[in-house]
């Protein structure tokens, strides 16, 4: 029982930051190496602390943090938007919106907040930003949690991508899935005289058939579309940088590297594919997967009772039952 206890206590101590004894504001920028103003955001309180990196890339944090609410409950919680998203200052260098940028910023958030070993949460593309920041810094890891991650390899992601058009050629007319893609086109979002509106329309589309239902029938609390009208219009080249400075990427043979804790959620209707979850839970060396039924791409919002326990399960220090290697 000692050693039970000891091996918790470690777990609190080292999400341990400054917050909880400093007066570190709610709310407030900090700055990168490379001068980039970031927006953050802290929820809850308490000795823990988790790191949300949330999805896009282009969205902001208010894409999860409604949604997310429940992980506040005992814990301190940072949220940030990521450069040229959301509140943070909007970058149109696009040399400075590819990937080893965020990689940076993540690490500039754990430095601002003096974190000596982070949890990390990361949603969807938060979850493939989170794992390149693993490999590149595996001693900052504490505990890592993927939700429902985008890809470790580009190919992964051409499957999801033909996955999304079966699922939209059941739902949408050819016209209308004509106009779901054209809204890909980033001069569109730049040119519109309301960019939120295009966004919203984007987001409709697509999100829909990210779910189990097909539906957006649930109680979705998220704000894809937050950020202003300027933040938005540059959502999709903001999106386009980043996918774009990743080339045809494979992540899997650096995984290695990382010997923290993994948990993979999937959520079985994710238009991700559920091979895709299972090479993440089976390249890192202590990951284990966790698939939740009748979930598709927001388990958070889909299967709520199924997902936060489990997250606080694995933060306790030990994986949830129904987690398992591949």
């Amino acid at each position: 029982m000692k050693t039970i206890r000891f091996a918790a206590l470690a777990v609190i101590l080292a999400g341990f930051s400054v917050i909880a004894a400093a007066q570190v504001p709610r709310e407030g920028y900090l700055r990168t190496p490379d001068g980039v103003q970031l927006f953050y955001k802290i929820a809850g309180s308490g000795p823990e602390t988790l790191v949300v990196v949330h999805g896009g890339p282009g969205n902001s944090l208010e894409s999860v943090f409604p949604d997310f609410e429940r992980l506040a409950k005992g814990r301190t919680v940072i949220y940030y938007d990521q450069r040229g998203a959301g509140r943070s200052e909007l970058v149109k260098d696009g040399k400075k919106l590819g990937y080893q940028q965020h990689v940076a910023d993540l690490e500039a958030v754990r430095q601002y907040f003096k974190i000596e070993k982070m949890n990390l949460i990361g949603n969807s593309w938060g979850g493939l930003l989170a794992s390149l920041y693993a490999v590149e810094h595996p001693d900052r890891i504490e505990r890592l949690i993927l939700d429902s991650s985008a890809s470790p390899t580009a190919a992964f992601m051409g499957d999801m991508e033909d996955e999304i058009r079966r699922r939209m050629e059941k739902i949408y007319k050819p016209e209308e899935i004509k106009r779901s893609y054209s809204l890909r086109n980033p001069d569109m979002w730049l040119k519109a005289k309301d960019p939120i509106a295009i966004c919203r329309e984007f987001y409709y589309g697509v999100l829909r058939v990210y779910t189990y239902t097909q539906t957006l029938e649930g109680n979705f609390k998220g704000d894809v579309c937050a950020g202003g009208p300027e933040s938005v219009s540059r959502q999709a080249i903001t999106r386009a940088y980043a996918w774009n400075s990743l080339g045809n990427f494979d992540l899997m043979p650096k995984l290695g590297v990382v010997k923290a804790p993994v948990l993979v959620i999937h959520g079985i209707a994710d238009v991700i594919p559920l091979q895709s979850s299972k090479a993440w839970a089976s390249g890192y060396p202590n990951g284990r997967l966790l698939v939740i039924q009748r979930a598709g791409h927001m388990s958070q919002i889909e299967a709520p009772d199924v997902f936060f326990p489990a997250i606080d399960t694995f933060l306790r220090g030990e994986f949830p039952n129904e987690a398992a290697r591949p």
